[in-house]
């Protein structure tokens, strides 16, 4: 009887003790599946930080990039509308050059013709006052006929032609006083402003040359002399005067 009696004893711990270890197991389990699962949910919510964390520099680089194209596309504007400007500043500069060298150009002609109209009421005035030779070298040394006006050049033909003549025989004469007093420069001036008032054709006119490169020589001007005669051999070719003046030419040629 104690015998049984111990067994179950013995059974009833063993048992218990089998409960026991059981509880432990699943205490264990279940603590290693609650560290698991927090695990887990660590993890995803690491990985989804993580994701947030790239999906935030991703808007932030494409926002950037996008950001950047739009600069460039602003700053290729901006410089196409200061070229445009640029362009228009640049022809509105040439376009007011050329209008003030226009209006220079009016100024300076209006000047010019203005001159040339004093000039020539000068000119009338010292032919009916009858000094010739002023009348002449105004109108054919001084005046412009270019800036005169269609009245005004029948005008200066008019004096022309009345005074030239007139000025070029007072000339050639003056022109022969002054070699008489040995003034050979004066005397030279004379006789070339003579020749230019005539029509070559006076009678006179080989005289003038002919003194006129006497007038060089006794300057030692040999150059002068040279192109004197040379005009005179063809202006003057029946001139009684040639035999000399080529004799001359070849005196000062040596």
């Amino acid at each position: 009887m104690n015998l049984k009696f111990t067994n179950n004893k013995e059974s009833k711990n063993e048992k218990k003790q089998i409960w026991m270890y059981a509880l432990i197991l699943f205490t264990g389990a279940f603590i290693v599946l609650l560290l698991t699962a927090y695990s887990q949910v660590k993890f995803q919510n690491n990985i989804s930080e993580y994701q947030n964390k790239l999906s935030s520099q991703e808007k932030a680089k494409i926002n950037a990039v996008t950001d950047f194209n739009s600069a460039v596309k602003e700053n290729k504007r901006l410089k196409e509308e200061i070229d445009a400007l640029k362009k228009k500043l640049i022809e509105s500069e040439q376009q007011l050059a050329a209008e003030s060298e226009k209006n220079s150009d009016l100024e300076e002609k209006y000047k010019k013709s203005t001159g040339a109209a004093d000039l020539l009421l000068k000119a009338q005035a010292d032919y009916i006052k009858e000094d010739y030779i002023s009348c002449a070298v105004t109108l054919k040394y001084n005046i412009n006929i270019s800036y005169l006006s269609t009245d005004a050049i029948e005008l200066y033909n008019e004096l022309a032609e009345n005074s030239f003549e007139k000025a070029s025989l007072l000339l050639y004469r003056d022109g022969y006083k002054s070699y008489k007093n040995k003034e050979y420069a004066q005397a030279v001036l004379s006789f070339s402003r003579a020749i230019d008032f005539s029509k070559k054709n006076e009678y006179y006119i080989d005289d003038a040359y002919y003194y006129m490169a006497y007038a060089y020589y006794k300057t030692s001007d040999f150059e002068g002399v040279k192109k004197t005669v040379e005009e005179f051999l063809t202006n003057c070719p029946d001139s009684p005067f040639t035999r000399d003046m080529k004799s001359l030419n070849r005196k000062v040629s040596r």
